[in-house]
């Protein structure tokens, strides 16, 4: 029932974004992306129970939400949980698949180029500018891809990299539950509830003073204690090797 919905409903959002050629993204896409999200969720049997100060969620300005993946069930969460002016990051190859990547054009999600370093770094600048100019706040997984159990993998910089250029604050949000309920090895999920907590942000201050290497092996330290697993300190690689 849920792919089915997304494959009607997506169709939908994608005609809806073309006509209005993108222009009224907190009247008509995000509130689509929302109930996407949420709709998926409650067909899945999906309840996310959230924790901590969930003040960020409702209002807008320019801040770097990172959290932990390890499911597919993710997606809709943060989706679910979209703010105003809420966007998450995609790679750039999805311009290339038609509908889709005109409408994740249309949609303004922020692009990321990983073809080599100077471009990846280029389109990390660019999407820093975006979230200062546009006071967006942007949903990343500093892990870059799913991980396989709970412990968080190594942190890549594109995150961190983000929150330096666009001076804003990095909101924490771990996502706890989430492959218990529909694992990786999975394609169907079997319900239940998800636990989100957002955490004390990172004051960009600290980001700058403490260095973004730094701020991330932390970051990813606290994750670990709060999801209540051992995870050896990460060791990020050089900054623009990383960059994404």
């Amino acid at each position: 029932m849920a792919w089915s919905f997304s494959a009607v409903f997506t169709v939908a959002m994608v005609f809806a974004m073309l006509l209005t050629a993108g222009k009224f993204p907190e009247q008509i896409t995000r509130p689509m992306v929302r109930f996407w999200g949420r709709t998926m969720l409650k067909i899945s049997g999906v309840k996310l129970e959230l924790e901590g100060d969930c003040s960020a969620l409702s209002r807008r300005a320019p801040r770097v939400f990172t959290f932990n993946h390890a499911s597919t069930l993710d997606l809709f969460i943060v989706t679910a949980l979209y703010t105003p002016g809420g966007t998450a990051v995609v790679k750039r190859e999805i311009l290339y698949i038609p509908f889709m990547g005109w409408s994740a054009y249309l949609a303004g999600l922020v692009l990321l180029d990983r073809r080599n370093r100077e471009r990846a770094i280029a389109s990390l600048e660019k999407a820093g500018q975006r979230i200062r100019d546009e006071d967006l706040s942007v949903f990343i997984s500093p892990e870059g891809t799913r991980t396989s159990s709970r412990a968080p993998s190594k942190f890549k910089m594109g995150a961190f990299r983000m929150a330096e250029v666009s001076g804003a604050d990095i909101v924490p949000m771990v996502i706890d539950g989430a492959a218990e309920v529909w694992s990786r090895d999975k394609i169907y999920c079997k319900g239940g509830t998800v636990k989100v907590r957002l955490l004390e942000p990172i004051p960009h201050a600290d980001l700058v003073q403490r260095g973004a290497r730094a701020v991330a092996e932390d970051l990813r330290s606290r994750y670990a204690r709060d999801l209540g697993v051992e995870v050896p300190a990460a060791k990020p690689r050089d900054l623009e090797t990383e960059a994404a």
